[in-house]
């Protein structure tokens, strides 16, 4: 397979690693140009969330592959030795014909898709490591000895544009602590296991005593509390939107509890190679140094007029009255409330005040 013909391809993963919008642009690219069916970007350890793009024409078996159960037991994980060491490989790298015969994930999983032959390429990403991950149908036929070995050059070309789209996301999480800091907000960075990875120094002065960091996991003293944290997280990593989560208390001897939103928003997960995938913004119910305003503002980067608004929400005021009180349009007040439910990451105003309760 002639190198030239990844040209656009190459050119389409150098730009997803500018704008993490592009990624299924990027990887229907790379799909075209090997001849493919599809493909999917897949992280070679760990977790594998919903998040992770794909080509739109793998959208049914990639639902299929999550909500079955699939990702935990991807009987392809077994040529990631092949592909670590050759940056490429197959089925075969894995299993004999016979075998993929006989073998639960291409019989029950692929086989009713009319998939089954695959091709991974390694893209390297810090100290983690992807795959481009090509799936041709029953018919397409596997991939040649010739097709591997230029699959094989195209991988560190792929790395390139990860290792780019990797230090981007790192300065942006940098930028989005110092930024939270700078209003006096307390926020932690999690990575896709679910695990802190970063966290401002306002979140460092409360994380004390009662409640701590302990080998990347938030851990209050109350492993009631813990547990319910780490659902939330749980769920909030999996569920197929951003948003925010109900806050968690965790329970301090002392004082009050200290509050914790879950947090994913569209613009932190929509690079799958990210580092952060999520936050947790803590609230101390005992400071008494902001205004309602101020905590929504700092919070979800609210407009002070939206910051106004959704503070009279949530104490329970009627979208009308609350136009009326500011001297607005109900139109503009309606438009200002789709604003506030996009960035906090709700659909009704039932939601945004049980959100926004233990911040007012």
């Amino acid at each position: 397979m002639p190198a030239q013909d990844f040209g656009l391809a190459e050119q389409e993963f150098a730009e997803a690693s500018l704008d993490p919008s592009r990624w299924v642009q990027a990887l229907t690219a790379v799909a075209s140009a090997t001849g493919s069916f599809g493909a999917v970007l897949l992280p070679l350890a760990g977790n594998t969330l919903p998040n992770v793009p794909y080509t739109e024409n793998c959208t049914g078996p990639m639902e299929d592959y999550f909500r079955d159960g699939w990702h935990l037991q991807d009987g392809r994980m077994a040529t990631v030795p092949t592909l670590t060491q050759h940056g490429v490989a197959d089925d075969f790298d894995g299993y004999s014909a016979d075998e993929i015969a006989r073998h639960p994930f291409y019989q029950e999983f692929l086989a009713p898709h009319r998939l089954r032959w695959y091709a991974g390429i390694k893209v390297a990403c810090g100290d983690d490591l992807w795959a481009v991950a090509l799936q041709r149908t029953i018919d397409q036929g596997p991939f040649s000895a010739e097709e591997k070995d230029g699959l094989a050059r195209l991988s560190s070309r792929l790395s390139t544009g990860a290792a780019i789209a990797r230090a981007l996301s790192a300065s942006a999480a940098s930028g989005a602590l110092e930024a939270f800091e700078m209003s006096g907000t307390a926020v932690v960075l999690l990575n896709r296991h679910g695990n802190v990875f970063k966290a401002n120094a306002s979140a460092e002065r409360l994380l004390v005593d009662d409640i701590r960091i302990v080998e990347g996991q938030l851990v209050a003293r109350d492993t009631r509390a813990t547990m319910a944290l780490n659902r939330a997280i749980h769920h909030l990593l999996w569920r197929p939107t951003g948003g925010l989560s109900a806050p968690v208390a965790l329970p301090r001897a002392s004082r009050r509890p200290l509050l914790a939103y879950p947090a994913r928003l569209t613009e932190s997960t929509a690079n799958a190679l990210a580092d952060c995938q999520a936050m947790v913004i803590l609230i101390d119910p005992d400071s008494k140094t902001r205004t309602p305003e101020m905590n929504l503002r700092m919070a979800f980067r609210l407009t002070d007029a939206e910051a106004k608004l959704a503070t009279q929400l949530a104490l329970g005021e009627s979208l009308e009255k609350v136009a009326d009180q500011f001297g607005i349009a109900k139109e503009t007040a309606r438009s200002q409330l789709k604003g506030i439910f996009a960035k906090i990451g709700v659909h009704r105003q039932a939601e945004l005040v049980a959100v926004l309760a233990g911040l007012l």
